[in-house]
């Protein structure tokens, strides 16, 4: 008998990575039971362990159903970043770990194909199988399949592997918690300076910016269209109303670009000594050549939470569902995760992926207000926003 409750004590501890039953279990093994009782929960503790066992056999065999049917697909195409560095890392990280299944990266953002894409769903031949971008597949939810019941990798959504500002477990950008899944999640709308030319104790707040002396040196991503200067020009309107824009913009007389790199290049250059809504990519591989940029948040508003290039989507009646599947899994795990957050500087939030190479000013600090504009309640406002934001600045 001995022997036996040995047996069934680590069959117990065992299951409990069946959660509740799990508990079940060891409290019926430490709760003092008559003989019959005792020996009547032993056969059930035995019962349990074999049918979590049967439960991780049946995932594995699904995963390994998928991986065969992807593999006779033979590729999975993908929507990704427009970042240029981002491309092979994904391409290369994928093919080591399924030679078989060949990743045609095209990248590009959804917003500018939402009506290309509704055609083909029509014709029931869309292009691609996964998007990984922004917010847009809020906007475009008509277009994407649930992905929720696809995530069947062990280790694509543990809870105790993701974590970010709303606490533990993966962060849905939807309500319903199916369509678009964030893996980064950062801070933005910091403001940039050529520290050979600003004194950070004369730039402290946005309202600092207001002033004569900042008139035509500050450069701005043109808040007018899609893209970080309207994400950042919605929140400063959010923050501090129209008026502000007005005199920011117009007043200041702000240089305006519609290139990710320009302000940077300008900054460098002493052609503008403070720069707004300059992504880190360029920031850092300048910093890299000796040139003198800063970036920080400042104290009345200290910025947003966005997720960038980071929100994980399946589109429906894609030519390779199952090669789909399986690649929204590994962009999960952490070798995925590593290959498309490196390139971009993003922080993932999975806990267990390397922050060394993200800057310490995108990383969010305990205590400061951020408006996270990674949900459906900013997103819902955004369009309405921006529109302001055009009315106000023209065309």
């Amino acid at each position: 008998m001995m022997k036996q409750n040995s047996r069934c004590r680590a069959e117990a501890r065992w299951s409990l990575v069946g959660g509740i039953g799990g508990w079940a279990l060891v409290l019926l093994l430490v709760i003092p039971l008559s003989s019959d009782r005792r020996q009547g929960n032993l056969v059930a503790s035995t019962a349990w362990a074999a049918s979590a066992e049967s439960g991780k056999e049946r995932a594995t065999e699904r995963w390994q159903d998928v991986l065969g049917k992807a593999k006779k697909e033979g590729k999975v195409v993908l929507l990704g970043p427009p970042v240029a560095e981002v491309r092979p890392s994904i391409i290369q990280a994928f093919q080591k770990e399924f030679p078989e299944i060949a990743l045609d990266y095209q990248p590009g953002s959804l917003g500018p194909m939402t009506a290309k894409l509704r055609a083909e769903l029509a014709s029931k031949k869309t292009s691609f199988d996964v998007a990984v971008g922004g917010t847009s597949v809020l906007r475009s939810r008509d277009l994407f399949d649930p992905i929720n019941t696809r995530l069947m990798h062990p280790d694509a959504n543990r809870p105790e592997a993701w974590r970010s500002t709303r606490g533990k477990g993966l962060k849905w950008v939807d309500h319903e918690k199916q369509f678009a899944l964030q893996t980064s999640e950062w801070v933005f709308a910091y403001v940039l300076v050529n520290s050979k030319l600003v004194e950070p104790a004369s730039l402290t707040t946005w309202q600092d910016l207001l002033k004569p002396q900042w008139k035509e040196k500050i450069a701005f991503f043109d808040p007018r269209g899609s893209g970080a200067g309207e994400e950042v020009a919605s929140y400063l309107l959010v923050k501090f109303g129209e008026k502000f824009i007005l005199d920011l913009v117009k007043t200041q007389n702000v240089g305006l670009t519609r290139s990710y790199s320009q302000i940077a290049d300008w900054l460098a250059q002493g052609k503008y000594a403070v720069g707004i809504a300059q992504v880190p990519d360029r920031i850092e591989a300048l910093k890299k050549e000796g040139v003198p940029l800063r970036a920080y948040s400042l104290t009345d508003a200290p910025g947003t939470l966005t997720g960038g290039f980071s929100v994980v989507s399946m589109f429906k009646n894609g030519p390779n569902p199952n090669a789909a599947t399986i690649f929204i899994n590994w962009i999960l795990t952490k070798a995925g995760q590593e290959a498309l957050m490196r390139p971009q500087l993003y922080p993932s939030l999975r806990s267990d992926v390397a922050t060394d190479f993200v800057p310490q000013y995108t990383l969010p600090q305990p205590g400061l207000d951020y408006l996270d504009t990674y949900t459906e309640e900013f997103q819902s406002k955004r369009e309405q926003l921006s529109k302001q934001v055009r009315e106000l600045l023209g065309r």
